[in-house]
């Protein structure tokens, strides 16, 4: 009997010490993840992707600008009010009034705060910014948000980190008092508020209440699932009594209110007080009052239940209801109670949802600064990078692709500023890269003719766009250089390849970046080209020589930019050589429209189309903006293709609408189209067109133009 009471001790303090032992790696593993916990996971915070910050001058068009439109897409609401509150905007016939929401960038000269425009006819007059009274030439609003790239292990989200000094005290306290009374004495454990939850949940037979604490809720948004089940309850005890233990109130709290989710703006929750309160409310944390505090308390136990858009007056009695805790709590006075009962409950309405830019963010995602290299790893504090997308203009060519039909969403698109190489849209399909394929020698025609356009000595032209260029022998009429670039390019082609030669076309080839060799059915072949590799030719035809690198932008605020990697590139052809090539592009022909261009012939873009064996090409360009579109189609459908394409470039804005000098060695002369000669009173058929100085016709027309018969007027 003794024998057998010795081995039942021994198999108990057996089983105690394995017990001891499965409780200490408990402990441990419990340790271990709240450690974890504070240390790595919640210092993970998303990047936030902006698009270019967006300014505004004197002498700019407000409807050139879409100015109204921006804003509507960042959910500012017009006000009938003499002065708009945050996020809204009034209009008059002479001025309109924005009051700007705040902006994290600070520092970055991005305005925030109400500010006056003064119009006159739709132009900006003046600009003042009505806190200081300042007048000010020109000032740059908040760019709007394209992107959230996810911290590691988390979906995207609105989330911001502050500090818990930055965060008001009446907010405090109305958190505290509605979500924890008793949280800066209990354990991470309430017993009494989780009793009284359980004696109210059984009285109603559902779930009604829950008797969570904060510690408890922190460690469920952040780490379990919201199941009501009775195991991942004991983990949840667990974890907040050993947060409560390692970590001090404070820092909890802290946490806590960084983390809360409070609904959702457009596609992303909001998470933080911080985000909220910039969202929902268009202020900073310390400029909340009273009803706004506790509004936002409020919307914390159920965010879309409680919504003041989707459900005012539920919003309103929860809101009154935590007015009326922190006045019993002695937190606010009477009068501010009363007061705070008074104001309405109001929250703005989210913009348009962010702009259709997977292809720009795959092209900048390994073009990220190198402040970014700690993105989803804990100390990563920088969480806001601009770039160069205009998203409206994005916007905007994705609706002119959709009219396209199918073949508008096989279409590749990039948009730049060749003055300064940034990517303003870029439109790809899937997969989300840039891999657009195609190219021959007429996709790079404009470059090919540039040869026969440089004259062997100033005074005898090879070609001139007027000239000759094809026998009448071989067409049956006589073909100038224009005509044959419209309309007989095959011929036009070999007619190159013979005069200037191959040589000079693959130097030429090379001077713009175009991989290119003999052979081939024309004497040359071309190596398929990239839509990225056609932007960056053409932006030297754009920039008549001259060209930065494309560039999407990037940069992080509060960092200077270091210096480009790639120098601006440049060719050895003279600028009013490529000037010819842009004026052979701008179509200007006829003598109805000699006249009526003339003011505006240097602002038109220059149009090109061109087929080869897998679509289309398109290019338009002017000296501040480059469109490159790529689409699947024929030689059939070249002619509606090229109307559409000058409607993607972004509108000219007042301040870029100056002409741009003519380069020096290029002059224009109104030439017969019949004789190629200087036109006369009376010949019918004339153009304006620019030569290469000492290489303009000096003879004037000697025919003798019938004048054209009268058709009888249709009886």
């Amino acid at each position: 009997m003794a024998l057998r009471a010795r081995k039942i001790l021994r198999y108990v303090v057996s089983l105690l010490k394995i017990c001891v032992v499965l409780a200490g790696c408990y402990g441990l593993i419990v340790l271990g993840t709240v450690v974890w916990l504070f240390e790595v996971k919640l210092q993970r915070w998303p990047l936030f992707i902006y698009g270019a910050p967006f300014s505004v001058q004197v002498g700019d068009d407000l409807k050139t600008l879409g100015l109204i439109e921006r804003l509507r897409r960042q959910g500012y609401t017009r006000s009938s009010a003499a002065m708009p509150g945050p996020g809204e905007w009034t209009q008059s016939a002479a001025g309109l009034t924005i009051f700007l929401k705040p902006c994290p960038m600070k520092g970055q000269d991005i305005v925030t705060g109400p500010v006056a425009f003064e119009l006159d006819s739709g132009r900006i007059e003046s600009i003042r910014l009505l806190r200081s009274s300042e007048k000010a030439n020109r000032v740059f609003l908040e760019p709007e948000l394209i992107h959230v790239i996810a911290a590691r292990g988390e979906n995207p989200q609105l989330c911001r980190p502050v500090g818990l000094t930055a965060v008001p005290p009446l907010l405090l306290d109305a958190v505290v008092l509605t979500e924890d009374t008793r949280f800066f004495s209990h354990s991470g454990v309430d017993p009494t508020s989780m009793v009284r939850a359980l004696e109210t949940n059984v009285k109603a037979r559902r779930y009604v209440q829950g008797g969570s604490t904060i510690p408890q809720q922190l460690i469920r948004m952040t780490l379990l699932s919201p199941e009501k089940i009775l195991l991942r309850k004991a983990i949840e005890i667990s974890l907040a009594i050993t947060a409560d233990a390692v970590y001090s109130k404070e820092t909890i709290l802290q946490s806590y209110l960084n983390r809360v989710y409070l609904g959702h703006w457009g596609p992303f929750p909001i998470k933080g007080v911080a985000e909220a309160c910039r969202h929902l409310f268009a202020k900073e944390l310390d400029e909340l009052d009273a009803s706004e505090c506790a509004l936002l308390a409020a919307t914390i136990r159920a965010p879309n239940i409680l919504n003041p858009l989707r459900h005012p007056d539920r919003a309103l009695q929860r809101r009154n209801v935590i007015l009326g805790i922190l006045l019993r709590a002695g937190k606010i006075s009477e009068q501010v109670y009363e007061e705070a009962l008074q104001r309405p409950v109001t929250m703005r309405r989210p913009g348009a949802p962010p702009v259709k830019a997977a292809a720009f963010i795959e092209f900048i995602k390994g073009r990220l600064p190198g402040e970014f290299s700690g993105v989803g790893r804990a100390g990563s504090l920088k969480q806001d990078a601009f770039t160069s997308l205009d998203p409206l203009l994005q916007h905007s060519v994705d609706l002119q692709l959709r009219r396209l039909g199918e073949r508008g969403l096989q279409a590749h698109v990039i948009v730049t500023n060749p003055e300064t190489g940034e990517i303003k849209a870029l439109i790809s399909p899937l997969p989300r890269t840039w891999s657009g394929t195609g190219g021959n020698l007429e996709s790079v025609l404009p470059m090919i003719i540039i040869p026969a356009l440089i004259p062997e000595r100033q005074e005898s032209p090879l070609c001139t766009l007027t000239s000759p260029v094809m026998p009448s022998d071989q067409l049956g009429r006589t073909v100038t250089f224009r005509q044959a670039f419209q309309d007989e390019r095959g011929l036009l082609i070999q007619r190159l390849a013979t005069s200037p030669g191959l040589e000079k076309m693959l130097w030429v080839l090379r001077e713009f970046g175009i991989k290119a060799s003999a052979g081939g059915l024309d004497g040359l072949a071309v190596e398929r080209l990239t839509p990225l590799d056609m932007a960056k030719s053409y932006s030297l035809l754009a920039g008549l020589g001259k060209a930065p690198p494309l560039d999407a932008g990037v940069r992080v605020p509060d960092i200077p930019r270091g210096e480009a990697a790639a120098e601006t590139r440049s060719v050895q052809v003279k600028p009013a050589v490529l000037f010819l090539v842009n004026h052979l592009l701008k179509k200007v022909q006829g003598v109805g429209e000699v006249h009526a261009l003339r003011g505006r012939t240097r602002t038109r873009p220059s149009v090109f189309v061109a087929c080869d064996k897998d679509g289309l090409w398109g290019v338009a360009y002017r000296r501040d903006a480059l469109v490159v579109v790529r689409v699947p189609g024929t030689a059939a459908d070249a002619a509606p293709f090229e109307k559409m394409i000058p409607r993607l470039l972004p509108p000219q804005a007042g301040r870029d609408r100056q002409s741009q000098a003519l380069p020096d060695g290029i002059v224009f002369r109104e030439i017969c189209v019949r004789s190629g000669l200087r036109a006369t009173s009376i010949c019918p058929h004339v153009i304006r067109e620019s030569f290469l100085k000492g290489t303009q016709p000096s003879e004037w027309c000697p025919l003798r133009h019938e004048p054209q018969s009268v058709k009888p007027a249709p009886k």
